[in-house]
């Protein structure tokens, strides 16, 4: 008999699921192993979004780490407590079953296995959409880099070329990024249009702008030598600081449509100040919650926050 065919009372059940094995999902794991729950975090078998780091930063006490290691690390804490399972499964839709009081969450796998949890942590991060451009992957996260925060240090006084995909960015990055170099150059798409006095400050501050997205990352070393625009003019960089748009997991995809998991105006998962979403007993933390979130020590603070208010959520 198949666990999908199981009756309520075969199927197995537990106190809490977390969906995703990263900084929020791990520091949950930890604070709500210490009250003896029955736990079971359940992570993708694909390589998690920062896999291709050199290290995470700014995580007192974890600087510089690789994000693997960090891992080893939480597990080896967590499993003292003797709490909590890991499962390397890829989860594919959470449903609640009404007819109980609360809700009963089911949690599905990819291979149709499902559990029941009697609360849920969403901490699954979300996806980037990397530029379909030559020589892009090959210097991702190493001298193409999304978070100066994260790895401007390690590329410091070097040449930057900014993509500054909006205006709000145009506005921000060139002048934030005089924190690690005074050498800048800034590419804008065709339809962003610069003020002529914002230009003149940044022609007094030596930043050139250049209206066009790189075509082409050519490399030297392995490393960002210089962009290629679509009109073929190459300009000489050493790092490039480019955003990519990212994408949800299918699974938020999902539970938008079966449960009405509300979202914010910029499509992130909405939740209240306990991490809790609109659908009681499920709560959300990471890099599902948009660039706010983004950083291992965020994404950390909102798993442990959603851990304890769970808690205290136990006995309202």
């Amino acid at each position: 008999m198949t666990n999908k065919r199981k009756s309520h009372l075969e199927q197995e059940q537990i106190d809490i699921a977390i969906v995703g094995g990263g900084p929020a999902g791990l520091q949950a794991a930890l604070v709500l192993s210490r009250t003896r729950k029955k736990i079971i975090v359940f992570d993708d078998p694909e390589s998690p979004r920062n896999a291709a780091s050199h290290g995470i930063h700014n995580f007192l006490g974890l600087d510089g780490l690789l994000p693997i290691k960090i891992r080893e690390i939480a597990w080896e804490q967590i499993d003292k407590y003797d709490s909590v399972e890991f499962r390397n499964r890829n989860i594919v839709d959470v449903n609640k079953e009404e007819e109980y009081e609360d809700g009963i969450f089911v949690i599905t796998d990819g291979n149709e296995t499902s559990i029941k949890a009697k609360k849920v942590v969403l901490a699954v991060g979300c996806r980037d959409v990397y530029p379909d451009i030559p020589g892009f992957i090959e210097c991702w996260a190493d001298t193409i880099i999304s978070c100066p925060f994260c790895d401007g240090y390690e590329n410091r006084d070097r040449v930057w070329g900014i993509v500054a995909n909006s205006k709000k960015e145009l506005s921000w990055f060139p002048k934030m990024a005089q924190n690690w170099t005074s050498k800048i150059k800034v590419f804008i798409p065709p339809n962003i249009d610069i003020e002529p006095s914002y230009q003149k400050e940044l022609s007094k501050l030596d930043i050139p702008v250049y209206k066009g997205i790189p075509a082409k990352v050519n490399l030297t070393n392995t490393k960002v030598g210089s962009i290629s625009l679509e009109s073929g003019e190459t300009i000489k960089i050493d790092t490039l600081w480019w955003i990519p748009p990212v994408k949800p997991s299918k699974l938020i995809q999902r539970l938008v449509e079966n449960l009405n998991l509300e979202l914010d105006e910029q499509g992130n998962i909405k939740t209240d100040e306990r991490q809790e979403t609109n659908i009681k007993g499920l709560f959300a933390a990471g890099d599902i919650q948009g660039w706010g979130s983004i950083g291992a020590l965020t994404a950390a603070y909102q798993g442990g926050m959603a851990a304890v208010s769970m808690v205290h959520e136990w006995y309202d």
